[in-house]
């Protein structure tokens, strides 16, 4: 059981974090519609087109993968 002060505590922190996530959304919210967004993006490519059959474009992906292991202690039986 946490005390009241710890609970105004966390109260605090996280009305702080609004706070900041609200003054994220004010300065950066974009009102340009998703259509418009991905026709400027387009713009920017160019119409760049990958001349590559999709099998090669698949080979490419798959060639380009690495192994980690990172997850591995996440799924490891052993230590739980």
């Amino acid at each position: 059981m946490i005390t009241r002060e710890d609970a105004i505590k966390r109260l605090e922190d996280v009305a702080g974090e609004i706070d900041r996530i609200k003054k994220a959304l004010e300065e950066g919210w974009d009102e340009t519609s998703a259509k418009d967004q991905t026709q400027a993006f387009l713009k920017k490519c160019q119409g760049w087109e990958d001349t590559r059959r999709p099998e090669e474009i698949v080979a490419d992906l798959y060639s380009a993968r690495t192994s980690s292991n990172r997850g591995e202690a996440m799924f490891n039986e052993d230590s739980l």
